[in-house]
């Protein structure tokens, strides 16, 4: 009867043995699928980590190449405006430089008509006619450039006034005042005619018996 309580009580303590080593079997198990488990995150962490850090500063160069390529362009642009705005300023200097040399010529222009016409008068005055008409050719085509049409309509009268009290007429004034005639305009043509009429009976001087006379 021992025996059999014997083998009964060594039995129990094999089977505790047994759930003993299961169990530390099985915790070791356990913390090994922990620590695995752990390192499995731990790589995913870092591999996410990773490329994040990656992607960051791809993104980062990328970033900056646009940055960098906004500039160039920004750069260009500026740099074409401003040649640009330099050519239009150049052009508009030029043409402001242009109408005042035109101005300039134009009043310059005027002013001899103006001078021609005051000469021409003077001499009229003291009846210098064949100077006179000299003159008054000049400011006719002084006045014909400027486009003063009420003074060279008054002009080419005075000449045609003046030219018929002359009873002679040097050639260099004869020539002076054909020359003159290219400037009168179709509104004067009637004028003209009888000023190229007049020039035509003049004589280059005036002869002996006129001058004893």
């Amino acid at each position: 009867m021992f025996p059999n309580i014997l083998s009964i009580t060594n039995l129990s303590e094999s089977e505790q043995l047994s759930w003993d080593m299961a169990k530390q079997i099985i915790q070791s198990q356990s913390n090994l699928a922990i620590i695995g488990i752990s390192v499995l995150v731990g790589i995913a962490v870092l591999l996410m980590a990773g490329s994040w850090i990656w992607n960051f500063g791809l993104n980062k160069r990328k970033l900056k190449k646009a940055i960098e390529s906004l500039k160039s362009e920004i750069a260009t642009k500026e740099e074409e405006n401003f040649i640009k705005l330099t050519k239009r300023l150049e052009d508009r200097v030029e043409k402001i430089k242009q109408e005042i040399e035109k101005s300039i010529t134009e009043r310059m222009i005027l002013f001899d008509a103006e001078k021609a016409r005051l000469f021409a008068f003077a001499n009229g005055q003291v009846k210098g006619w064949e100077n006179a008409v000299g003159w008054w050719a000049t400011a006719i085509k002084g006045y014909a450039k400027a486009g003063e049409e009420k003074l060279l309509r008054v002009t080419v009268d005075a000449l045609n006034m003046d030219l018929g009290k002359c009873e002679k007429l040097e050639d260099d004034k004869k020539k002076q005042i054909k020359n003159c005639l290219f400037s009168i305009p179709e509104f004067l043509q009637k004028e003209k005619k009888q000023i190229e009429g007049k020039l035509n009976k003049l004589p280059r001087e005036i002869t002996k018996k006129s001058e004893t006379t």
